[in-house]
C-alpha cells in the first residue's frame, strides 16, 4: 500500500511539473507546433526524408492533445484547463488557431510545391520556408508567453534584453 502512495506522489508531482502555474497550461502542448516549425524550417536541407513527417503532421486542439496524451498528468492538465478564467482561455485558443492556421498554410504551400512526380527542389524551398518558419516562430513565441507568463504581461525575449543592454550607457 505504501508504494502505491509513493509512485502517486510521484505521478502527482511529475503532472505539476507539466502544467505551468502562471497560466494553467501545460507547455508539452506547443511541441507539435514545434515540431512542424522544425520541420518547415529545415525541409531544404531534410528533402526528401522528411517531407512524409510533413505530409502527416496534423494540428490537434489542446483538449484532444491531452486526450490522445500518454503522458503523466494530462488528466490533471485537462481538469486544470477546464477550470482556467474562460477569457484568458479563449484568448490562447485565439492564438493557437492562429499558430495552427499558419503552420496548416505553410504545410500546405511546401506540399504544393512538389512537382507530379512527388520532387520539390531545395532551392525552390528555400525562400518560402524561411518566410514560413519566420511567421509561425513569431505566432508560436505569443503562444509560448501566454503559456509561461498566463495573463499578465508578456515576458521581454532575448532579443530585447540583448538590444537593452547594448543601448545601456557605459
Amino acid at each position: 500500500m505504501e508504494q502505491l502512495d509513493i509512485n502517486r506522489a510521484g505521478l502527482d508531482a511529475r503532472a505539476a511539473c507539466l502544467i505551468n502555474p502562471a497560466s494553467g497550461i501545460a507547455n508539452d502542448y506547443l511541441n507539435i507546433f514545434n515540431e512542424v516549425l522544425l520541420l518547415i524550417e529545415n525541409m531544404p536541407v531534410l528533402l526528401p526524408e522528411m517531407i512524409v513527417d510533413l505530409e502527416q503532421w496534423r494540428s490537434v486542439g489542446y483538449r484532444e492533445y491531452f486526450q490522445k496524451s500518454s503522458l503523466p498528468g494530462s488528466g490533471q492538465a485537462l481538469e486544470v484547463y477546464d477550470q482556467i478564467d474562460p477569457k484568458f482561455r479563449a484568448l490562447f485558443e485565439d492564438q493557437i488557431d492562429r499558430v495552427a492556421a499558419i503552420a496548416n498554410e505553410s504545410r500546405e504551400l511546401v506540399l504544393a510545391m512538389q512537382d507530379l512526380a512527388g520532387d520539390i527542389s531545395a532551392e525552390s524551398l528555400s525562400g518560402p520556408c524561411s518566410d514560413r518558419a519566420a511567421l509561425l516562430r513569431e505566432a508560436l513565441t505569443i503562444a509560448s508567453d501566454l503559456v509561461n507568463n498566463g495573463a499578465g504581461r508578456p515576458s521581454r525575449q532575448a532579443q530585447q534584453m540583448a538590444d537593452e543592454l547594448m543601448n545601456v550607457p557605459a
